[in-house]
């Protein structure tokens, strides 16, 4: 696996850059919103954890932004909000618990008011612990969450305070790619965008690609890099959003990174593929061939530097007009293991496996369960 992470900085460097010019221009922004997935585990390496540091003090000691802050499915809410309390008072506002989302970041700008609520990533049953019922889905979560809310949300109205909701969560609608983590299995995972509208704008993470969600208030700002095939050739980038006292006034823009390298799928025979000239962008090759060549990854590599992944063309590739990463992803999870395993040969060569070698696998993987049946206590 290649690490990312310089991608990374230098796409937070240019998201930097792009602010200085805003600043320069006398259009300082208030407060930065990151809607999660800070991390992509819940125990990060150090190195990301100080590269986020150095981002934050950029933005916050250097530039005198705010940053608001939640903790997606990836994270650990425990870690990201390690401190938050004392946190707050240098500008940054980790919502990292149930009880943070009844303490909006208020937001004072010329004339107008705003107040940013965050929902951290909980699962359904701590939800469900904090409000003292049975929750099963993120959805009802999410309606336990906003029924609470509801008196906060009355009196900003009345106050004149514009409202901004940061959400880690898969809003019905929104298109997924391959390389999301599944939240829960099977529909327990989506939440209804309906619940949503109240709110002024809701800053939307989970799903990588930047899209709306029903309408341009809801939206999802992707994530900084590609990270599966699936997303190559889009956009990525920030979405920048202006409030003001009439909502007919009020400005959201999507704003493209421009980054030194970016993801391409080349399809095609091994041979050809080594014909190709030089690239310097991310590359996945999905090879043609009945059979993975002999050290397919290192000899490619010697023709793209940057090299992520070698496996052979799957027959179905995922479109945005399908939906085809969801619908493979519910297809798998009901699928039965010896299944699994048998689109797997498939995959990985072209006669798949005989009936004998199927029978043989079905036995192998049966005695390693019932063996690790019996290691449960």
């Amino acid at each position: 696996m290649k690490p990312l992470i310089d991608d990374q900085e230098a796409v937070l460097a240019r998201l930097l850059a792009d602010i200085d010019i805003q600043i320069a221009n006398g259009q300082r922004p208030d407060t930065l919103l990151l809607a999660g997935d800070v991390f992509d585990r819940s125990i990060p390496p150090e190195d990301a954890v100080r590269r986020l540091d150095r981002f934050l003090d950029e933005a916050i000691g250097k530039r005198g932004i705010s940053v608001a802050m939640i903790p997606g499915n990836h994270d650990s809410a425990t870690r990201v909000g390690a401190n938050a309390t004392l946190l707050k008072k240098s500008g940054l506002r980790v919502f990292s618990s149930p009880e943070s989302v009844y303490e909006p970041l208020l937001i004072t700008s010329g004339s107008s008011s705003a107040a940013i609520y965050g929902v951290p990533y909980l699962e359904p049953a701590e939800w469900g612990f904090h409000f003292k019922q049975t929750l099963t889905s993120h959805d009802a979560a999410l309606a336990a969450i906003l029924e609470s809310l509801k008196p906060q949300l009355a009196a900003d109205r009345t106050a004149g305070r514009r409202t901004v909701l940061l959400l880690h969560a898969f809003v019905a609608g929104g298109q997924a790619s391959e390389s999301e983590r599944p939240l829960s299995i099977g529909g327990s995972e989506l939440v209804s965008a309906e619940r949503l509208h109240d709110f002024d704008y809701v800053a939307l993470g989970h799903l990588h690609r930047p899209q709306r969600v029903t309408s341009d208030r809801i939206r999802y700002s992707g994530s900084l890099f590609p990270y599966s095939a699936s997303e190559a050739g889009s956009e990525k980038g920030y979405v920048t959003i202006e409030l003001h006292r009439e909502r007919e006034s009020d400005r959201i823009e999507f704003a493209a990174f421009e980054t030194e390298r970016s993801l391409r799928v080349l399809s095609g025979s091994f041979t050809d593929l080594l014909k190709t000239p030089p690239l310097n962008d991310y590359v996945i090759a999905e090879l043609t061939d009945s059979i993975l060549p002999f050290e397919a990854f290192r000899r490619l590599a010697t023709v793209f530097p940057h090299l992520l992944h070698v496996g052979r063309r799957p027959t179905e590739l995922p479109t945005p007009e399908t939906d085809q990463p969801r619908t493979l992803r519910a297809r798998r999870e009901e699928r039965a293991d010896h299944e699994v395993i048998g689109d797997f040969l498939k995959e990985a060569t072209v006669d798949g496996c005989s009936d004998e070698e199927r029978e043989w696998l079905i036995g192998e993987l049966s005695q390693f369960l019932n063996k690790e049946k019996e290691r449960v206590p």
